[in-house]
């Protein structure tokens, strides 16, 4: 069975991706700058759902190499989610070198004392491979990566590389730009049970309200589109 875990940006989003028939959640908010820490208040409401959902632990966008208050904001979080009881987390730290953070990961690993993905934070590591068996040793569920490309379609080789030599060890979950048009390529090239989709969608947020000058957009994860991935996907096995 392949799995379809949906990025979810918000309750709305997490909503849709249970109606289009998704197996997992990973839910944050900052879309724009690839997910940070959602609030409590989403995290609770998304409890209700009847999916299990990672929690985000990012305190903000931009590089994996954390400060020190920014490592005690991110072990905060953690108490937080095990208060809720969510069903795992979602980080991951580098050094300063862009290798993968033994020692802050174990921290953060052991106060959580559950299961945990290692996030693309490894896309931006300096030695994607190595990065990988390190990960895998520190003990993590799963691995979220485009193969260290933009996209994952130009990351498949590496992927691949990766479930050969750890996919019996540790999940390898491909993500960026996977969509029901290259979900069954994906598998078939890489042989990962998994995949990872925002399946977003945009949507008007200020139809008929207030000052119509401003004309934001909102993105969700679309239930359409999470269905179409799903579909895909049960139709290579």
């Amino acid at each position: 069975m392949i799995k379809i875990e949906i990025a979810c940006n918000g309750y709305q989003s997490a909503l849709n991706a249970v109606k289009g028939g998704a197996h997992r959640i990973e839910l944050f908010e900052n879309l724009a700058e690839g997910g940070c820490t959602p609030s409590a208040g989403v995290m609770h409401l998304v409890k209700q759902l009847e999916l299990p959902a990672y929690v985000m632990i990012r305190p903000r966008g931009g590089n994996f190499h954390y400060s020190t208050y920014e490592i005690e904001a991110m072990l905060y979080d953690i108490e937080i989610c095990k208060k809720i009881d969510v069903a795992g987390i979602v980080f991951g730290c580098l050094n300063e070198k862009g290798a993968v953070d033994k020692a802050i990961n174990k921290m953060l690993l052991d106060a959580w004392g559950g299961p945990a993905t290692f996030h693309r934070a490894i896309d931006r590591s300096a030695d994607i491979m190595q990065a990988a068996y390190t990960i895998a040793d520190l003990g993590f569920e799963r691995i979220l990566s485009s193969g260290g490309a933009l996209n994952v379609m130009q990351g498949l080789p590496v992927l691949k590389q990766m479930q050969t030599a750890l996919g019996h060890v540790i999940n390898i979950l491909p993500g960026a730009g996977v969509t029901a048009a290259n979900a069954k390529e994906i598998i078939e090239v890489t042989s990962c049970t998994e995949l990872h989709a925002t399946c977003k969608i945009n949507l008007p947020s200020n139809v008929g309200m207030g000052n119509l000058v401003f004309q934001e957009m909102v993105q969700v994860s679309g239930v359409e589109e999470v269905r179409a991935l799903v579909a895909a996907a049960e139709s290579k096995q």
